[in-house]
């Protein structure tokens, strides 16, 4: 795995009515394991420290979690809470790996808790009601990453497939080019969990295959993505392009 880094960007809106109703709220909903003081919040037991900030109401949220929430499905009740929000959390964390990756669900289920309404992952533009979120981590395991930090259904004008998220975990993102939608996106996911669940190395010039029915892929080194060099949506890990034999 390399030394580099990422920081994720976790966007919550919620209806406290100040910063002080925020961190007492936080405190209390998670027993004293986050503490927040001046824009850094902590989690008490492994030290780990966030930047957390608080901003007024916007009115564009609304519009940006139902399209972030269009790969789960968010419901117009709940974009209808989200309109009605009263402030915003951002919360900011350095990432690159499973584990900090984690952390960083665990986060923002602990500001869901104290009262957020949604989560949406700034940094892949994904969007999740608070329930699903809550579901995700009830029954988490590494793979369970995926689902929450990737998207894996993008398309650009050519009709090439892309995914966006996997820098959350310290991973190259993947391209495919000249399959079917449907077929693209199948090939993206199953190549994305064996990353996580196999950790395989992977080297330039390997092939890759989802059974040992299905068409063979050589795996080369993308050095161009739609988002390369994007602040938030670029990758620093790289990118592999599948290519059918």
């Amino acid at each position: 795995m390399t030394s580099t880094t990422f920081e994720t960007i976790i966007c919550i809106p919620g209806n406290w009515n100040s910063w002080d109703e925020l961190i007492v709220e936080i405190v209390a909903a998670t027993n004293g394991e986050y503490l927040a003081a001046g824009n850094i919040l902590m989690h008490a037991g492994n030290n780990k420290h966030y930047t957390i900030e608080l901003f007024a109401p916007d009115d564009r949220m609304k519009a940006s979690f139902k399209y972030a929430g269009m790969t789960t499905g968010v419901t117009e009740l709940f974009l209808d809470d989200i309109e009605r929000h009263k402030h915003v959390v951002y919360i900011t964390g350095t990432t690159g790996n499973f584990e900090d990756a984690r952390q960083m669900a665990l986060v923002a289920d602990a500001i869901l808790k104290a009262g957020g309404l949604g989560v949406k992952i700034e940094t892949v533009g994904k969007a999740f009601e608070k329930a699903h979120w809550s579901e995700l981590l009830a029954s988490f395991d590494e793979a369970t990453l995926y689902t929450m930090f990737v998207l894996d259904s993008i398309m650009d004008e050519s009709g090439t497939v892309f995914s966006c998220g996997m820098q959350n975990l310290g991973l190259k993102d993947t391209i495919v080019s000249g399959e079917e939608l449907q077929q693209a996106v199948d090939l993206i996911k199953i190549f994305g969990f064996y990353q996580i669940v196999d950790k395989p190395t992977i080297h330039n010039g390997q092939t890759f295959a989802t059974s040992s029915e299905s068409p063979l892929y050589l795996i080369t080194e993308e050095f161009y993505h739609p988002y390369q060099g994007d602040e938030v949506f670029g990758n620093p890990f790289g990118t592999w392009r599948l290519t059918k034999v």
